[in-house]
Order: C-alpha cells, then structure tokens, then sequence
C-alpha cells in the first residue's frame, strides 16, 4: 500500500492561530505530513499554514470529523474535505470518523469508501473497533487508530492490542495517533514511525519531543507462498456432522453480531448478506470441497 500516512510521521493541526506555522521545525523532528482542520476553521484560513508546509518540502492537507452536532454521519462534510484536498492540488487527506459510524454496519464505510476511491486518505477512528461495523469496506487505506490514554479505557493503554483488533476486522495498515494534549508525556508512547500525533498546537512548539525513536512495520505481514498437505488417506468425510450452523445460530446471538438484512439484501449476492451468513456459506464451502477430494 502507497500512502503518506505509511512513509512519513504526521502531525494533526487544530487551528490556524494555534502557534503551528512553524512547519520547518515540525519537518526537522520528522514530520513529513501535517492536515489542518477545515472542520472549525474554512480552508482559506489555512493560507499561511499551508505557504509554510510548501517552502520546507512539507505535505499539507486537510482533515475533518465527519459529524453533525448530532452527533450524526454528515455525508456533506466528507464531500467539503473530499473537494478541499482535491482543490489544494488533489493531496492526501484525513477522514475523522468515531461514534458517529457506530452500529451502521456496511453502509457507512462503503460510502467512504466509494467516495474516496484511489485518493490518499487515512482513516482516524478511536482505539477499539467496534463490533458492528464493517471495516473491512476501508482496508485500502490507513486506519489511523487514536491511542489517547488521558482519556482513560484499557484500549489507549494497550497499543499493540488495538492493532491486532483492527487486523482482525479485515484493516491491512495501522498507524497510531498519540494525544499530545493535557499536557501529555511523550515518553509514555513508544514513538515508532510511521504515526501521527494530536495535535501540534499542544506541543507548545516543542516538536522534537515527540521525534521518532525507531520505525515498526504498519501492515499485516505478507503470508509464505502456501504449500498444500500431501492428501488425506482415507479421510472420513464431514457430511451432516459439521456444527457449522450450530455455531453460527450461537455467534448470531452475541451482543453487536449482525443479524438484520438490510435493504440491499439480495439471497443470490453474498456481499449484501451480513457477515455472519457470508461466514457459514465460506465454512459450508470448504466441508464440500473436502468432501469431494475424499
């Protein structure tokens, strides 16, 4: 995967009058990348900003949270940072999207998804997936995962565990963001690139505090070429003895698995169906295929 997120550390800028105009001495810390939010302050605002990040050979885009004072998805607002980057010379943007993708399923992260498309975008969300949402519709690009331990919750103080989790949902590169305000001790965070940090206007223009110590690689690893087992001998086949609905009667019964179809779902089109459907047809799958080799 090609991204900025993945070849650089960036930094998150929160307002223009913040003190972050000093982008030489973000880019002398390592910060190849910083995004201002256009959420709370329009895009011409960021003129200075922007002018700065160009003469130090600093990627500049915009960034955004993706929600109404509802706390709502606003597809309005994906649309303004989507035409921004685009405007600022088609650059790489950030997608802050958290509780307001809760319990939406495939809908949401498709959207994003289709209205990205090829563009360079990192994904910030909060530290733990959540289990009903359907990640995976994201996995081109960057999840930049918020470990934010003065907020509190065992996720933010368990990096390594929230990276895993996000591997599990289907994710292929996680980058984390450290919260730099509250006064935040960079030392309490491991600091190996690639990662982003939130926000520069809290580091009271001490950028070299939060330079990187060391790199880690960000994507799942690529898997060895598969060599099949030699063939079973007289291997008994599954049959009707294979618990596959068993189990998935009981996973169906969990809190957050989804169990509704929604109104796109079509019995001959799998990707419409929840994901808990598409798992017994893949498991029903192999038992037929084993089946028939024996």
């Amino acid at each position: 995967m090609n991204s900025i997120f993945l070849d650089t550390n960036h930094l998150f800028l929160r307002a223009p009058d913040g003190g972050v105009d000093n982008v030489a001495a973000m880019k002398a810390a390592g910060f190849g990348a910083v995004f201002c939010n256009i959420g709370d302050s329009p895009p011409d605002t960021w003129r200075t900003v922007r002018e700065a990040a160009s003469a130090s050979g600093v990627v500049c885009g915009p960034w955004l949270r993706t929600t109404t004072p509802s706390n709502a998805f606003s597809v309005d607002k994906l649309d303004l940072l989507i035409a921004c980057a685009d405007a600022w010379g088609h650059v790489p943007f950030i997608v802050n999207s958290e509780s307001e993708l809760k319990g939406s399923g495939s809908e949401l992260t498709k959207l994003i998804a289709e209205k990205v498309g090829n563009r360079d975008a990192g994904i910030s969300v909060e530290a733990w997936p959540f289990s009903d949402v359907e990640w995976w519709y994201l996995n081109k690009h960057p999840v930049l995962v918020q470990i934010f331990p003065q907020e509190g919750g065992a996720p933010a103080r368990q990096p390594d565990a929230c990276r895993s989790q996000w591997y599990a949902y289907g994710i292929k590169c996680v980058a984390f963001t450290f919260g730099s305000y509250w006064q935040m001790d960079p030392n309490t965070f491991d600091r190996l690139s690639p990662y982003g940090v939130y926000t520069a206007d809290d580091c009271s223009g001490n950028y070299a505090a939060w330079a990187p110590k060391g790199m880690r690689e960000p994507c799942q690893g690529v898997q060895p070429p598969f060599k099949p087992n030699p063939p079973e001998v007289n291997m008994a086949d599954i049959g009707t003895s294979h618990g596959i609905t068993a189990f998935v009667d009981w996973l169906q019964k969990q809190p957050g698995v989804p169990t509704k179809h929604e109104a796109n779902y079509d019995k001959t089109k799998p990707e419409t169906w929840p994901w808990p459907e598409r798992l017994e047809r893949t498991m029903n799958m192999l038992r037929e295929d084993h089946d028939k080799v024996n």
